[in-house]
Order: structure tokens, then sequence, then C-alpha cells
């Protein structure tokens, strides 16, 4: 992943400028072409609405604090601040080389196809590495993409299992719950991955963006929350947290249905209505 995002803007670029006949010769001249909100942070806006649109691009960091379960086990597996320190500059630097990388890929592919010439700008990236390398090597690194993706998918299919299994099933599963842990625990993979197979046939959706968004809000903003009280703050507990998942679930549907994303992302409103119920719920409910 971290070489396509490298390697393609480079090769990216030196193609524009060696080759004719495309919407722009280079990363700026796209942008100019492209119309006075392709050169702007708030896409043209002003006052309240610019402030929306900037805080709603800041607030994919709210998931970042506690909200993604696949990382907060990564943080957990830390066992000395030597350790912590490596993760923190090999994090930093990957980061930053990713987001720069991205950010570039879509310049780039703005230059070759031109602002309307992509009917969905979320395959911008094999696009431009079939159109900028030979297909063997833009095939490789496309496949390191979609690598980045399934480690993703893969850890939160095993987490989502492995909390279904331990904290439910053998809770509360009877005969289920009996079972060997390591059979248990494989059945319920292997049933989540097929009842998302299905679902993803049968609701089949290009707005990957808008989907990642809606879980970024309703699952990282409110467990955010619920990590951040319970490292900082010593009277939070236990009726709290689940006043908290549920209200910022909750919460996180009624935003997305009424239609009031456009006016403020569902990101930084459920990440405000999660820290005010945990706090309602901490002072109002005694401890269980």
């Amino acid at each position: 992943m971290i070489v396509a995002l490298v390697v393609g803007p480079i090769a990216g670029m030196v193609y524009i400028l060696k080759t004719p006949g495309l919407f722009a010769s280079s990363i700026p001249a796209a942008l100019r072409a492209s119309g006075p909100s392709y050169c702007s942070f708030t896409g043209m806006l002003s006052g309240f609405a610019a402030g929306a649109a900037i805080m709603g691009g800041f607030s994919w960091f709210f998931g970042y604090l506690g909200g993604q379960p696949q990382l907060s086990i990564r943080f957990m597996a830390i066992k000395n601040p030597v350790e912590a320190r490596r993760a923190r500059n090999i994090g930093i630097a990957w980061t930053v080389l990713a987001y720069l990388g991205a950010l570039a890929i879509g310049w780039i592919g703005i230059a070759i196809f031109g602002p309307k010439g992509l009917e969905d700008p979320e395959v911008v990236m094999p696009l431009v590495m079939f159109r900028v390398f030979p297909d063997i090597i833009a095939a490789i690194l496309v496949t390191g993409a979609i690598a980045a993706i399934m480690s993703t998918a893969d850890s939160l299919l095993v987490l989502s299992s492995t909390e279904l299994s331990e904290n439910l099933i053998k809770q509360f599963g009877g005969r289920a719950g009996k079972m060997n842990g390591l059979a248990r625990s494989r059945i319920t993979t292997a049933a989540l991955a097929a009842i998302a197979l299905v679902l993803a046939y049968l609701f089949p959706s290009k707005v990957i963006y808008t989907i990642v968004g809606f879980v970024w809000a309703g699952i990282g903003g409110t467990f955010s929350v619920v990590i951040l009280l319970t490292l900082f703050w010593k009277r939070y507990h236990g009726r709290a947290v689940l006043c908290t998942i549920v209200g910022g679930l909750l919460f996180t549907i009624v935003w997305q249905g009424a239609g009031m994303e456009p006016i403020l992302s569902a990101r930084v409103a459920t990440f405000g209505f999660s820290m005010l119920t945990a706090v309602v719920a901490t002072v109002v409910l005694p401890r269980a």
C-alpha cells in the first residue's frame, strides 16, 4: 500500500508532464482548469458553512481517539515506552506519506481524466495506476492497496466474531455457549462473513466514503468517548458506558435519517452527543 502511494504519484507526475493531450500537464494546472472550488479548502464556502466543512474533514480525527477497536488492540500490545516511541514515529511517517500520496493520486487523476472524467471517483487509484504503469506492475500496486483494505476488514471480522463468541454466545448461548472455544469462534467468524457477503450482494453500494463515514460516526465517535473517559475519569462506570454506546449509535441513525449530515457531519455531532450522554449518565445513574 505505502509503495503504491509513494511510487504512484512520482510516476504519475512524470506521466502527465510527458504525455500530450491530457486535461492538464501538471497538478496546479489541473486544479486551476477545474475551477476555483478545486483550489479552495472549503469548496468556495464561507462563514458557518466553511467552518462546518472544515470541521467535517477534521472530524475523522475523533475516531482515532479509541474508537477503532482493531487499533486499540495494537496499542494494548505495546510493552514499554521505547516501543511506544517507535510506534509513534513509524505511525506519523506512514500517515504523512500515505495521505500526501493519496491526495496526489487524486490530483493526478484530475490531470489525466478531468474533473468530470470519472463516473465513480472512488476508483481513481486503480485507473491512474493502469494508465501510468504497465499492466503487470499496476496490478501488483493495486493488489497492495486491496491487501491493506482486506487487512482492516479481516481485523474487524475477527474482532467482531470474538466479541460475539466470548461476550454473548458464551455467556447467554446455552448449549452453543458450552462448545469448545476455538470451534465456537470459528463458527461465529464463518457465520458473520457469510452474513456480510449476503448483505453486500443484496444491497450493493458504490458510496464507500459515505458508508465508512457513517460507521466512523456511529462506532468510532461513540467508542472514542468510552475509551477516553474510562482512561481519564474515575467516576465513569459501566451503566454510563452502556448509555453512551446505545445513545451514540441511535443518535447517528437519527442524525443521518433526518438529513442533517450536509449541515454538520455526524462524526462531529455523534462525538459531542456521546460525550454529553456519558457525562449526564455518570452523574445521574448510580454504579451497578
